[in-house]
C-alpha cells in the first residue's frame, strides 16, 4: 500500500510545484506570498477537523493551535484574512471536506498532505531565511513541521490496518487531495495581483 501512496505523491510532488521553486529561488513578491498565506491557510485550518474524524483528538486539538500560528505568519507577511477565495482553492477545501467524510478518506487526504510536510516546510523554511528575511516573516508553523516524521508515520499505519475496500478508499482521498494541494498552488500562482 505504501508504494501506491508513494506513486500519488510522486505524480503531484510538492516540492516540484513552480510555485513552491518560485519560492526558493526568492522569486516571489510579498504580495504573493501575502496571497498564498491567505488562501492556503483555508486548508490549514481543515486539518484538525481530519485528525477528529480519524479519532486522534490530541494531534487535532495540537493541529487547531497550529492554525493560530499558521495566521501569525500570514499577519506578519500582509495577508490581510484567511479564506478560500480562488477557484482552486475553494476546490481543495471542497475535496478535503467530502475525504473527510469517512475514516478511510480522512487518512488518505491527511496523508497527501502530512507526508510531505517536513520537506516542504523545511524548504520553505530555508526559502525565508535565504531570500526574505527582511520581511520578519514568522516561521515558527515551519519550525514545528520541519521534522515532524511521526504523524505521517501513524496514518500510514493506520491505512495499512484497513481492509481492501477501505484501503482503496484511502488512496483515492490521497490522490484526489494531492491533485487538489497541485492545482491550489497552481491556482495561487496564476493569480493576477494588482
Amino acid at each position: 500500500m505504501s508504494k501506491k501512496l508513494s506513486e500519488s505523491l510522486e505524480q503531484y510532488h510538492l516540492l516540484q510545484h513552480p510555485f513552491y521553486l518560485a519560492w526558493n529561488e526568492g522569486k516571489l513578491s510579498r504580495a504573493h506570498l501575502a496571497l498564498y498565506a491567505g488562501e492556503y491557510g483555508s486548508f490549514i485550518n481543515l486539518i484538525s477537523k481530519g485528525w477528529q474524524q480519524v479519532g486522534e483528538t490530541a494531534i487535532a486539538k495540537e493541529e487547531t493551535e497550529h492554525f493560530v500560528i499558521w495566521q501569525d505568519f500570514a499577519s506578519s507577511i500582509g495577508s490581510k484574512a484567511i479564506g478560500a477565495c480562488l477557484p482552486a482553492v475553494k476546490q481543495l477545501v471542497s475535496t478535503t471536506e467530502a475525504n473527510y467524510q469517512t475514516y478511510a478518506g480522512a487518512l488518505g487526504a491527511l496523508y497527501a498532505f502530512e507526508a510531505q510536510q517536513p520537506g516542504t516546510t523545511s524548504s520553505k523554511l530555508v526559502g525565508l531565511r535565504k531570500h526574505y528575511g527582511s520581511w520578519n516573516a514568522d516561521e515558527t508553523y515551519f519550525e514545528i513541521h520541519a521534522n515532524d516524521f511521526e504523524e505521517p508515520a501513524l496514518l500510514l499505519d493506520k491505512i495499512n490496518q484497513l481492509n481492501e475496500t477501505d484501503r482503496a478508499a484511502a488512496l483515492a482521498a490521497c490522490e484526489s487531495t494531492c491533485k487538489a494541494l497541485w492545482d491550489a498552488l497552481s491556482g495561487i500562482m496564476d493569480a493576477q495581483l494588482n
